[in-house]
């Protein structure tokens, strides 16, 4: 992906005056890598056959008020009522309620509270199994309510696994690391799930580098072959960026964002095709936009897929999870925030000059 030269030179001045604020100008950098309307659909997008299956994948439902709950309640509408994914993805900062909206049960604490509501909302308008991880906003109680945040699986042939954080500093934004036994987990998963193909799921985006240990996991990603993409959300943008041989995919955000969206994934033994569903506001609802994405699937990947949905679907399979723990609060991770300045400006220069300068 490219951008004009002027673009990098405003990005560096950006850069130098307001070194300070790393998420601001991180956002309004990426906002000129959204993903753009299509002028018509391409062949890839239009499948002989029906999927294998359907995953929906929502992020940052950021639920804070009546407004944002409507929306994550007219998303849910569509799913249920006309798309019917097999599945559906949450990928993080589900629920930020105030207090004066969760008035049952005062003698437990705040974050128990929104974790309990999120998951009767999400039990009532959401049909079908669901998976979600905590974002950086309001994870705390998580594993309380819902259990492991940390999970493996296999479905239809596809390996699906979801990581977050361990610790993080709340005064600084992207300051979050995983714990010594996260990473030898996460490689456990991959070396035993060689031959499927296989999506990440986190929510901060580990390209751009939302987070102090993203170079790791994009090592990680880079050193296996089986990794088709990593979905994340975090940056409330529509965003595609390419590392090597796996894409990064950012969601936008429902609940707070210039265009709240989601998407809808359909797997097939060639490829997973993404379509996006964006908030119209005068016709308020959830509409299909002209926008298609893809993952195409490496030959050597497709033989060990089915060829043919079976009547009854697919089941979950080789479900694998760490055991449930709350995330740490750790503010000395703040004093690293400039390894994460230092970790986008390499990013920019990356993605705006190539890699022939890091050769």
């Amino acid at each position: 992906m490219k951008i004009p030269f002027l673009s990098f030179f405003l990005f560096v001045g950006f850069y130098a005056a307001y070194s300070q604020d790393v998420v601001s100008r991180l956002y309004h950098s990426a906002r000129q890598f959204e993903l753009r309307s299509m002028a018509q659909k391409p062949d890839w997008a239009n499948l002989e056959s029906a999927p294998l299956f359907t995953v929906a994948w929502l992020s940052d439902l950021h639920i804070t008020d009546e407004t944002s709950e409507n929306l994550v309640r007219a998303a849910c509408q569509l799913l249920q009522q006309e798309l019917k994914p097999d599945l559906t993805f949450i990928t993080g900062d589900n629920c930020g309620l105030p207090e004066n909206r969760l008035t049952d049960f005062p003698e437990i604490s705040l974050p128990l509270r929104r974790q309990r509501w999120l998951k009767n909302f999400l039990d009532r308008e959401i049909s079908g199994r669901y998976f979600l991880i905590p974002g950086d906003n309001w994870p705390w109680e998580f594993e309380t309510v819902f259990g492991a945040e940390k999970r493996s699986f296999s479905y239809a042939g596809f390996h699906f696994i979801f990581a977050t954080q361990d610790q993080q500093a709340t005064s600084q934004e992207g300051c979050l690391i995983f714990a010594a036994d996260t990473i030898p987990w996460l490689k456990e998963q991959l070396k035993a799930n060689q031959t499927k193909p296989t999506l990440l799921l986190m929510h901060e985006p580990i390209y751009p580098p939302c987070f102090l240990d993203a170079p790791k996991i994009r090592t990680l990603l880079d050193e296996n072959s089986q990794i088709l993409g990593c979905l994340g959300g975090h940056l409330h943008l529509d965003l595609e960026f390419t590392s090597g041989h796996w894409k990064q995919f950012c969601c936008p955000a429902i609940g707070r964002s210039h265009r709240p969206a989601f998407k809808l994934l359909r797997f097939t033994k060639e490829r997973i095709v993404m379509t996006s569903y964006e908030w119209e506001n005068d016709k308020q609802k959830f509409i299909q936009a002209d926008k298609w994405q893809k993952m195409d699937l490496p030959e050597k990947f497709q033989s060990g897929l089915p060829s043919a949905r079976p009547p009854a679907g697919f089941a979950l399979e080789n479900m694998q999870e760490m055991p449930a723990r709350p995330r740490q609060k750790n503010q000395e991770l703040a004093e690293r925030f400039a390894e994460l300045t230092n970790m986008n400006m390499a990013f920019m220069l990356e993605v705006t000059l190539g890699k022939l300068l890091f050769k």
